[in-house]
């Protein structure tokens, strides 16, 4: 039996999904038609919450071995995914049929806001 070698550790590596997932919202943004479309009033605002709860997640992985304290990984990661779902809604008034709403981003934040709590609730001083 042979002992295996451990993989070499690379940063950079934890931030692949974020950035991969960021990129399926941008993708998603730049359809001139959202899928699916939904015929309950406001349900888009429940996919952009876990949208972007999601984006804190991966972004709060990302920043976990960065030598921070948690409590400042936490926040960036809220910081970054905020600013991204503003940035997000921005890009929309650039697709057609789409259109920027201040309501849609405070569910992005809102979101973002509830993983960072739970992550910081779950890898958090006990």
């Amino acid at each position: 039996m042979t002992a295996q070698k451990a993989l070499p550790y690379t940063p950079w590596l934890r931030w692949l999904p974020a950035l991969l997932y960021a990129g399926l919202i941008f993708v998603a943004s730049s359809t001139p038609q959202p899928i699916p479309i939904i015929p309950i009033p406001h349900a888009d605002k429940g996919i952009h919450f876990m949208e972007f709860a999601i984006l804190s997640l991966l972004l709060c992985w990302a920043l976990e071995p960065s030598g921070r304290p948690l409590k400042r990984s936490v926040f960036l990661a809220i910081i970054i995914s905020s600013l991204y779902g503003a940035s997000d809604e921005f890009h929309q008034t650039f697709t057609p049929t789409r259109t920027a709403e201040v309501t849609d981003w405070l569910a992005d934040s809102l979101g973002a806001i509830v993983m960072g709590v739970l992550w910081y609730r779950w890898k958090g001083p006990v």
